[in-house]
């Protein structure tokens, strides 16, 4: 992109000061502004450019993104092992991609763009229920209902304040992966968020069937390396069912804690 934006007159786009590189390879831009420029910046079509914006008033963020190969990879695999957990679990998912998460008074075309973004079993169900009724319905329904899941597939230091809007706008969890160009080696963390508390860090998931990070990370690398849906819900589906078995384990031994005692 050639042309410029000036930010007050003093920054670019096109200033080798704004733009970082991400571990996973992804070109970011990120400024700062005043929340009305940033609302008055919201008129431009950045999709046009970039494949990931954030145009946050509040913060005063004006975040935009072009994702690396491994970056999208990673991001539509997130997209089948949720789809797959929910169906393993006789859930109902919504997936959107490419997305702009708001509050209903913000500007419009301000918000957070989340790499995927989901409702969940009753949400996903109201929502397909609103889709029927048509697309003021939907929209209606998304801008007044919180997402349960957002995955954030690569961490940059353009993300700051990041975490704490996906609270604010009354998120559920966030999944966020951990890798780097080059290397096979992941790692993911949970939060539980909450409106006004700090995020809580989380041993499994609580909106989607007890996952751990390990069984996200483990299931990432089974669904990169399957060819067909059928090979990637399967692998999804067995690490869900192990999760299962283990949990009901937990349980038993908690409700008979002599059980493993010889008698």
């Amino acid at each position: 992109m050639n042309r410029m934006v000036d930010i007050d007159g003093r920054v670019s786009i096109d200033d080798p000061a704004t733009m970082r590189v991400g571990p996973l390879g992804s070109t970011v831009h990120v400024l700062r502004a005043d929340a009305g420029t940033v609302a008055a910046l919201a008129a431009i079509d950045w999709n046009r450019w970039f494949s990931r914006i954030r145009l946050d008033p509040v913060g005063g963020f004006i975040t935009l993104m072009t994702p690396s190969r491994l970056h999208d990879e990673l991001a539509e695999i997130f997209d089948d092992i949720v789809d797959a957990a929910a169906s393993s679990v006789a859930g109902a998912s919504k997936s959107f991609r490419t997305t702009r998460l708001r509050e209903p008074n913000d500007p419009p075309g301000t918000g957070l763009e989340p790499d995927c973004a989901f409702y969940l079993d009753e949400r996903a169900r109201a929502y397909i229920a609103a889709l029927a009724e048509g697309e003021a319905a939907a929209e209606a329904y998304f801008l007044s209902t919180p997402l349960d899941l957002v995955v954030e597939v690569e961490i940059t230091h353009g993300d700051d304040g990041r975490i704490e809007r996906y609270s604010e706008l009354g998120v559920r969890e966030l999944w966020r992966l951990h890798g780097r160009k080059g290397t096979h080696a992941l790692r993911a963390d949970f939060l539980a968020l909450r409106r006004g508390t700090p995020p809580r860090p989380l041993a499994a998931s609580e909106v989607l069937a007890g996952l751990t990070p390990a069984d996200v990370c483990e299931a990432t690398e089974r669904v990169r390396l399957s060819a067909t849906r059928d090979e990637r819900s399967a692998a999804v589906a067995h690490i869900v069912r192990r999760r299962q078995r283990a949990s009901v384990r937990v349980r038993e031994e908690e409700e008979t804690p002599y059980g493993n005692v010889a008698r």
